[in-house]
């Protein structure tokens, strides 16, 4: 039984893409999959995947030596083929690559030269050069490996000189709808993923204040805070306004408030790196059948309104975002009909089955 070792010096072991997409449907191909990531443990076992915990790091430097750890684990793993995650262990990767021979996969999950353009912690001034020194150096690096998986075709045209590269979308995987909110629970709006100004913090909050009053409605912010303010969130300020913070949770824990909202909020600000990004919460929600609100980008449009699952807005004005949410939470048939025509799209389209038969398929051929 051939042997894979999957890495990570920056997502959770917990992560949906690295572990319940990827790991575990190599595991039911029948491969021996090792993943180690970040964990508060230090070995486990589930779905078939041996995890192995990678201490977070204090500090970027702390980061930057997590990838000579985890070279040191791959060397002496014993692993017929190797797949990482970040682009930090580029060289790393390539190093591997030299060493063992074996294959040695790359899955860039962003658009790294547009993604440097959005990083507050970066200077405005170095962010453009920068951003082309990633540029060339990701491509650079990327080509001496085996194979590339991005997550959409505008991050597969970045590597087109690469010797393989496979398109694997991060849909989410077939899963039973939650049970309908029962018709007497709270008017229920859903954000789920990182937490950030650009997508959308402020303008979400400031939503809350154009919505009728009568509908008592409460917005749940379901993810890690990055970059935000500390008067930004002040949650007795927030409560007031009827919205509230949860951090990160687990995988199970999100299904389970995809059971209890009405509406899924994805109206992340209008810049370059998301235009063709394909969020992973957007897909949730309609594989959830919650109705989608979401930016109206021309890609997002074709998604969301092409299959009747929800409306695309501004997301810069927050009262029409709120009107579009009021519609939907005031019009009950409205709202199960592009909840049903979401979850249609799911099973249909929008779903891992595909993408799971295409990473596969890599791992075959390599």
């Amino acid at each position: 039984m051939k042997k894979v070792m999957i890495f990570s010096s920056v997502h959770s072991h917990n992560d949906s893409r690295v572990f319940y997409k990827e790991a575990v449907s190599l595991a039911r191909a029948g491969y021996r999959v090792e993943l180690h990531a970040l964990a508060d443990f230090e070995q486990r076992e589930e779905q078939g995947v041996k995890i192995i915990g990678l201490p977070r790091p204090k500090n970027r430097v702390a980061r930057l030596l997590s990838g000579w750890r985890l070279f040191r684990r791959a060397r002496s793993s014993g692993a017929d083929r190797f797949h990482f995650h970040d682009p930090e262990l580029l060289p790393w990767g390539v190093l591997l690559r030299w060493w063992t021979g074996a294959p040695v996969i790359y899955d860039a999950h962003e658009d790294l030269p547009k993604q440097i353009h959005t990083k507050p912690w970066i200077p405005k001034w170095l962010r453009k050069p920068l951003s082309r020194v990633a540029d060339l150096l990701e491509k650079g690096m990327a080509r001496r490996l085996s194979a590339v998986v991005t997550a959409t075709e505008p991050i597969a045209r970045n590597f087109s000189a690469c010797p393989r590269v496979e398109v694997v979308k991060n849909y989410p995987p077939p899963f039973h709808p939650p049970p309908s909110c029962h018709e007497d629970e709270k008017n229920r709006i859903l954000y789920i993923g990182g937490i950030s100004y650009l997508r959308g913090y402020r303008e979400m909050i400031e939503m809350m204040d154009h919505l009728p009053g009568e509908l008592e409605a409460e917005l749940h912010l379901i993810g890690p805070m990055q970059h935000i303010r500390p008067e930004d969130r002040e949650e007795e300020f927030l409560r007031q306004k009827g919205v509230f913070l949860h951090g990160k949770v687990s995988y199970t824990e999100v299904q389970q408030w995809l059971g209890r909202g009405k509406v899924g909020l994805v109206c992340l600000h209008p810049v370059e790196n998301y235009r063709e990004s394909l969020p992973i919460k957007m897909f949730e929600y309609m594989a959830a059948g919650l109705p989608v609100i979401a930016t109206r980008f021309p890609l997002w449009r074709e998604i969301v309104e092409g299959s009747g699952s929800g409306r695309t807005v501004d997301p810069l004005r927050p009262r029409e975002m709120a009107a579009e949410v009021a519609q939907i939470l005031r019009d009950d048939e409205l709202r199960r009909r592009m909840g049903a025509n979401g979850r249609r799209a799911h099973r249909e389209v929008y779903n891992w089955r595909a993408e799971e038969k295409k990473l596969i398929r890599l791992y075959q051929e390599l």
